[in-house]
């Protein structure tokens, strides 16, 4: 199997963890409940939101976007002819869609992904009926992290890099400053959800818990192993982490405590 065919497995077990589980509810929690709702699903990935929705509101006219072909096929394999897919990402529904065509648009787990926010925030309002509510949630922003947990962060990465480099594992430079992203505040969220035009923006921050299994997760997708150790091959990355986990865990409790923040807004 490629490793494009495989991306749709390197986050499933985020997906089966409990806590991960739980910060998905919360955001569908935000879902308006109507008559047969239009509903785009942003990033979705291999549908798992996508088929949370269509549980809760079977009755729904469902579209799932995202820039990855094999997730997609994933996604359809998943939910048939439950839902519709398209190739795009959150800048590029405007340019798929019809204007004002949704009531609701939901970016589940990454928000943190999107280059040009404003960009993206302008397409959703265009495709977005008004009235309609946009949702969405983030754990890796600008004051996700407890300061008092970023030790243990290091240490993870840290003692997972010396094990590479004893193993003879080149590591590339990393890339200067965090990914734009992931230097967000949830004021810049509601400060560019402001400048979009979106009004009665309702923000909630909640703490949750990352224990061993929700860790060794998180260090499986290519997200976290990438940044973690760049330049080493994913799967091998993954593996050093988990390894670096568990031996980090014998020793004393390897728990993180991290917040995950909350968006729901109207478009007038």
């Amino acid at each position: 199997m490629n490793a494009r065919a495989d991306t749709g497995s390197d986050y499933a077990a985020l997906r089966r963890d409990p806590e991960y589980a739980g910060l998905n509810r919360a955001l569908l929690d935000l879902v308006p409940a109507g008559s047969a709702p239009a509903v785009l699903d942003v990033g979705c990935g291999d549908g798992a939101v996508s088929e949370e929705l269509l549980l809760r509101d079977p009755a729904m006219s469902l579209v799932g976007v995202d820039p990855d072909p094999a997730l997609l096929d994933a996604a359809r394999a998943r939910l048939g002819d439950r839902a519709r897919f398209a190739e795009g990402d959150a800048s590029s529904v405007s340019r798929l869609f019809p204007p004002d065509v949704f009531d609701v648009v939901v970016l589940a787990n990454c928000v943190h992904l999107v280059p040009d926010l404003a960009e993206a925030l302008d397409a959703i309002g265009r495709v977005l009926a008004g009235g309609g509510r946009l949702v969405f949630n983030s754990a890796f922003y600008s004051g996700a992290e407890s300061p008092a947990d970023l030790p243990r962060y290091a240490e993870l990465v840290g003692t997972a890099r010396d094990t590479a480099r004893k193993r003879g594992l080149p590591l590339a430079r990393s890339v200067a400053g965090r990914p734009a992203g992931l230097r967000r505040t949830a004021e810049d969220y509601q400060a560019a959800l402001a400048a979009a035009g979106f009004t009665g923006v309702v923000t909630d921050e909640r703490a949750f818990i990352l224990g061993p299994r929700f860790l060794t997760a998180l260090c499986s997708t290519p997200m976290f192993a990438a940044a973690a150790l760049p330049g080493v091959a994913r799967h091998i990355a993954a593996e050093l982490l988990t390894e670096t986990l568990r031996e980090l865990h014998e020793r004393t409790p390897f728990t993180i405590t991290r917040r995950c923040v909350y968006f729901s807004a109207t478009r007038p």
